[in-house]
């Protein structure tokens, strides 16, 4: 995905696309393309990878590589609709292998988004698992369902394979005006893997596509999206002396929030 925020296109296209008029069918085609593309692949491109006769591990990495183009391509069509403009700083990081991504989480695009991005595994929900349009595709790329009960261990055995995997420990989209809350497990599985943690700040002006929002209450100005990796927060210290796991997880934590809340306070 091209590390780069578009010129918007000349005259009367450029000023149809900043329209209300415009952007209210557009946004409904941008669901509409989502929903159908979503069917087709899942009727289609991920059956065969699911049984493709090769060892799991390969299969996985295949598939996580066809969700990425796609939703690389589909956030390209979302731009050329006028409906985003997006820059990224810093992306390269993302690329290095093994590590424990965590992102805040303004807007329903920001999973599009990074693992458009990324090649990397994702804590999703576990009703990813039951729905029949995205089940073959998650058990195809091995994804981890946040029911699993060995969760903990799944997780860290993607890192021991030598993969990246996403977290956003909001757990659901940020409530706009409220203090931004995170989950500990991420900082557990930080602390008990004895890895650092990449902090990546995605932003959206003005805020769209909220938690509860219909996808017609769209924003006066189409929303531009800043996605900046942040330098690793390393974890080792925050066991030192013997501190219990369990506290030092609540520290780590209530340090990531405060990491979180500075950026997003900076203009």
């Amino acid at each position: 995905m091209e590390s780069l925020s578009v010129s918007a296109p000349i005259g009367w296209w450029r000023k149809l696309r900043l329209s209300r008029a415009w952007r209210v069918p557009a946004t409904g085609i941008g669901f509409a393309l989502f929903g159908l593309g979503g069917a087709v692949l899942s009727l289609s491109v991920f059956p065969i990878l699911y049984f493709l006769p090769v060892k799991q591990a390969q299969r996985a990495v295949y598939t996580r590589r066809v969700i990425a183009t796609v939703f690389r391509n589909y956030v390209r069509v979302l731009r050329w609709l006028g409906l985003l403009s997006y820059e990224f700083h810093r992306i390269e990081q993302l690329h290095r292998p093994g590590q424990l991504i965590i992102a805040n989480h303004p807007s329903l695009l920001d999973v599009v988004f990074l693992m458009g991005l990324t090649h990397a595994s994702c804590v999703v929900k576990a009703s990813l698992w039951r729905n029949p349009f995205t089940a073959m595709a998650v058990r195809a790329a091995n994804y981890v369902s946040n029911s699993d009960p060995d969760l903990l261990n799944r997780c860290v055995d993607t890192f021991k394979a030598g993969h990246s995997l996403i977290i956003f420990p909001e757990g659901t989209r940020t409530k706009p005006g409220q203090p931004m809350v995170f989950h500990r497990g991420p900082s557990n599985l930080a602390l008990s893997a004895g890895m650092a943690i990449t902090p990546v700040m995605i932003r959206c002006e003005p805020a769209t596509l909220l938690k509860n929002q219909q996808w017609y209450e769209i924003s006066a100005q189409p929303p531009h999206y800043t996605i900046r990796v942040l330098p690793d927060v390393a974890t080792a210290a925050y066991m030192a002396d013997g501190q219990m796991q369990s506290m030092a997880a609540r520290q780590l934590t209530r340090d990531l929030v405060e990491l979180f809340t500075q950026q997003l306070q900076q203009r």
